[in-house]
């Protein structure tokens, strides 16, 4: 067990690429972020003012709830 984590948020996989390449160079524990309702397709479009992804960008109080994983 390292006592480096390296903890990533990654709804379409892009940002889990990273971590996991930073985790091996760094030796690093790793641990995503999982959203208690996963993101659609739809909700991640970004061209589409009112969808879900779009919204929660332009709200600092719109985050989505955390899943549990432990």
């Amino acid at each position: 067990m390292s006592k480096v984590l390296v903890a990533y948020f990654s709804a379409t996989g892009t940002t889990g690429m990273a971590a996991t390449a930073l985790a091996d160079a760094a030796g690093a524990d790793i641990y995503e972020i999982t959203p208690e309702v996963p993101y659609t397709n739809d909700d991640l479009n970004w061209r589409d003012e009112q969808s879900r992804s779009s919204l929660e960008m332009n709200d600092p109080a719109g985050r989505p709830a955390i899943g549990k994983s432990f």
